[in-house]
């Protein structure tokens, strides 16, 4: 039987005595009910995790000794994925399934067909209810990691980004199946450019391909924005880390 499992971040572990706070200890106390002396789960998102005993509960705090750590080595591969910011459920999901199929970094993308737009302080409340959903699913799924979410970025500044490989799923007459687009060694780090509602447009794909993004074909289908993200992702996944 699995543990409960809450998110620490690296920055507040201060072991052998960790100290959870905020949502994440009302969530163990008051959703929970868990009392001193029950065993738990504690992650911090970058591999670290631990059975820990329950020491202390009060109204805010959780405290809690570590019975015994492990750490979880990360990928070969980094996969950082450069989605367009779609609407707010779809993207939601995309999040949630890109921290399942481990992905090392999110950054959103903002496109010329994007038909979402953020002012600062919207983006910061974003990024804060993101990285919940990320780490909501980080714990039902029992992923030791966490990807790192970036705030959005134009796209131009996308077409910068620093990987090994880089890739756009495109319905383009140069795209390849992904298997015979991958060099023959497997790279350190991807990069993968996701479109919008309604994709790139030419000019966009046209400038992707000449920042050496390499167009691959997921099938004949046409695919939504946050699908082709998973499908993506997941072959990437069995390619890279089979």
């Amino acid at each position: 039987m699995s543990l409960p499992r809450f998110h620490l971040s690296s920055t507040q572990w201060t072991g052998p005595h960790l100290t959870l706070t905020g949502d994440e200890a009302q969530h163990c106390s008051r959703v929970m009910r868990k009392q001193p002396g029950d065993t738990i789960e504690i992650f911090d998102g970058a591999g670290r995790v631990a059975v820990c005993e329950i020491t202390q509960i009060s109204k805010s705090e959780v405290q809690a000794q570590i019975i015994s750590e492990t750490r979880v080595e990360p990928f070969q591969t980094a996969i950082h994925l450069l989605p367009a910011l779609i609407k707010a459920e779809p993207f939601e999901w995309l999040l949630e399934k890109a921290v399942e199929l481990g992905a090392a970094s999110i950054q959103p993308v903002i496109t010329e067909r994007s038909i979402v737009h953020l002012d600062a302080a919207q983006t910061e409340k974003k990024l804060a209810k993101w990285r919940r959903h990320m780490i909501e699913s980080a714990k039902q799924c029992h992923t030791p990691f966490v990807p790192e979410l970036k705030a959005p970025i134009a796209f131009a500044a996308s077409l910068k980004i620093q990987a090994d490989f880089k890739l756009i799923p495109a319905l383009s007459e140069h795209s390849r199946t992904l298997k015979r687009a991958l060099p023959s060694s497997k790279p350190n780090s991807v990069g993968v450019l996701i479109g919008p509602e309604g994709d790139f447009t030419s000019e966009e794909e046209t400038q992707a391909f000449f920042a050496g993004f390499v167009p691959i074909t997921l099938g004949p289908l046409v695919l939504r924005a946050e699908t082709a993200t998973i499908a993506t992702l997941a072959i990437l996944g069995h390619e890279l880390r089979s």
